[in-house]
Order: structure tokens, then sequence, then C-alpha cells
């Protein structure tokens, strides 16, 4: 099996040594390559175009993982994979905490240091980063990120395509929705809607509407 990390780049690259780290103790993979679609990345030894992966490999002897950490981005590079039924890995860093009861859909990374609670659930292509806390019965949506050092308290959710910083924090039972971000730092002590950017202790609102370039 293969492992295609789709976006060389530094979150491609942090993908690439959680899958290394894997490969120590598994050896789940007997090659692990890059897959990005900018001409001036591809190389033809360890950096293909998608069109080049799928003429090459068959979806039973390869399997993705993106390596990009922008959510809108993450649900771009996912659909166009399973459009050609092509599958995704689910990686774990083995210095994770994943509680047997918690589910992760395909997709899912959960870096070095990170805790995952009992009955928490991430969705397909969720990325959950180094240090990060979801604690029980959290969920995270679909292409959603989860920085390092973030905490999501008990029973609280994230939307899908949304976006948590660096050391924010959610209180237990608030939601926060379908492509938002809580800036890093943040203190989200009350529920927040889609579409939606928050900052500051407590959050507040700076910015409505699309947030794909935060």
């Amino acid at each position: 099996m293969v492992l295609g990390i789709y976006g060389y780049g530094g979150h491609g690259l942090e993908v690439e040594e959680l899958a290394r780290v894997i490969n120590l103790k598994e050896n789940r993979w007997e090659k692990i390559i890059f897959v990005d679609d900018a001409k001036d990345k591809i190389d033809n030894e360890k950096i293909f175009s998608f069109e080049d992966i799928i003429s090459k490999y068959s979806p039973k002897d390869i399997e993705f993982m993106t390596g990009i950490g922008e959510p809108v981005i993450r649900e771009k590079l996912y659909n166009k994979v399973k459009e050609k039924d092509y599958s995704f890995a689910i990686l774990v860093h083995p210095s994770a905490s994943v509680a047997e009861s918690a589910i992760l859909e395909e997709g899912t990374m959960v870096a070095h240091n990170a805790f995952v609670s009992i009955k928490a659930h991430l969705f397909t292509n969720t990325l959950v980063q180094p240090m990060a806390c979801v604690h029980h019965e959290c969920s995270v949506g679909r292409n959603s990120v989860v920085s390092t050092s973030a905490v999501m308290g008990g029973n609280s959710s994230l939307g899908y395509n949304s976006f948590i910083g660096l050391g924010a924090s959610v209180k237990q039972g608030i939601s926060v929705g379908n492509g938002s971000v809580v800036g890093m730092g943040a203190i989200v002590i009350k529920n927040v809607s889609d579409r939606v950017m928050v900052v500051g202790n407590p959050a507040r609102a700076i910015k409505m509407g699309d947030l794909r370039a935060f």
C-alpha cells in the first residue's frame, strides 16, 4: 500500500513525518509520496499530479491523506479523491491518546500528544493538531481543524469546514457553527453561528460571511 499526501507544503511535510513515525511501528505503507497539482512542485520522483497518480495506482494500491490545513481546500481535495473512488487513511500519532469509544472517520488525522476523549466523534477529513484536547462527547465536523493546544470542553461541537485557532478554548456544551473561525487564544463561552469569526476573551464576532481567506 502507498500513502499519497495531497498537498506539498508545511502541513503536508508534518503529515509525512507523522506517517513516517507510524510506519516505524506498523509498517503500513511501502512508500509515502506527495500529490500536488502545482506544476512547479511536480518532480516525478516524490511529488506527482493527481492525474499521474490515478493513472499509476488503482484504488486498492494507494490511500490518501489531506496535506492542507485550510478547511475549504481540505473539502475540495477530499471530494476530488472520493469522486474517483479512492479512499483516505486514518492517521493517529503513537503518542496521542484516543479513547476506545471515540469515532474517527475516514481521512482523520490526530497529531502527537493530542487527546480525544470518550464518545468524541471526528467526522471525515478532520484534523486535530498537536496537544489539542477534544473532550468527552464532542463532535468535530467534516474538514474542520482543531489547532495546536486548542481545547474543546465536553459536549461541545464544531461544525463542518470550521477552524479553531492556536490555544483557543470552547466552553463545555457550546457549539461553533459551520464555516466559522475561532481566532487563536479566544475563549468561547457562547454559541457561535455559521460563518462567523470570533476573537478575544470572551470571544466576540469581528467578521461574518465568507471566511475562506482567514
